[in-house]
């Protein structure tokens, strides 16, 4: 075959030409996309599978789908050792930040700012180049519980992109690498929000080894919420 029109291009998160045999996944995710718009119950999504299957490529094709749908998305790859926290509060100041210019929604996005500076300090992470100039709400999301402030946190966002029309799509790539209380607190988080209703979906990506501890954390929390 000629080289250059070849149509194989391996590389790490490369796309293929064609997601073949991938249908369902994207079919999913499409549909949860879609009802999250719709204020409707959308499951969250975990990818799972050894190096090389396809599972960034497959997480990046879903943040497309989001954004063509008008979803505001936050694409993570999660170092080994950071927390949680610190990686999501500038993505997370940045989606207030358009979600404020919607009128509909600034007196939500200010209340889900206040959350923000107020969690940020529970835990004493910095915002690096991130700029939150609003005082931190007492008693929100300043616990310095984990599982208790991030599902507050994610509430008043998720108000506030129902405010504004929109719905807010989270993805993070190399689940593994999460600390095992970050996943539990995300888990309890993504939880709340499905009872809530509010448009806020998450779709990880993980070596299988997470699959083992994601049934262990949701067996201990009677929860089922992941696909």
């Amino acid at each position: 075959m000629d080289p250059v029109r070849n149509p194989f291009a391996p590389g790490a998160g490369s796309r293929p030409p064609e997601l073949a045999g991938r249908e369902s996944i994207l079919e999913d995710a499409r549909v949860a996309i879609q009802r999250a718009l719709l204020g409707k119950q959308s499951r969250s999504q975990m990818l799972l599978g050894l190096r090389g299957v396809g599972k960034t490529v497959l997480l990046s094709k879903i943040e497309e789908m989001a954004e063509q749908e008008g979803h505001l998305t936050s694409f993570i790859e999660a170092p080994e050792g950071r927390p949680l926290g610190e990686l999501l509060i500038p993505r997370l100041n940045q989606v207030l930040r358009k979600l404020s210019l919607a009128e509909t929604a600034r007196t939500q996005a200010h209340a889900a700012m206040r959350a923000l500076r107020s969690f940020a300090s529970a835990f004493k992470f910095s915002y690096g180049d991130a700029s939150v100039s609003v005082d931190p709400e007492v008693g929100v999301a300043d616990s310095g519980d984990l599982e208790n402030d991030l599902p507050e946190l994610f509430v008043r966002l998720g108000e506030a992109a129902k405010a504004a029309g929109k719905a807010w799509t989270l993805l993070i790539d190399e689940v593994q690498y999460l600390r095992e209380a970050d996943l539990s607190a995300l888990i309890v988080t993504l939880h709340k929000i499905r009872q809530k209703e509010l448009p806020v979906l998450f779709f990880g990506a993980g070596l299988p080894q997470v699959a083992a501890l994601v049934r262990t954390l949701l067996s201990l929390r009677r929860i089922a919420l992941l696909a």
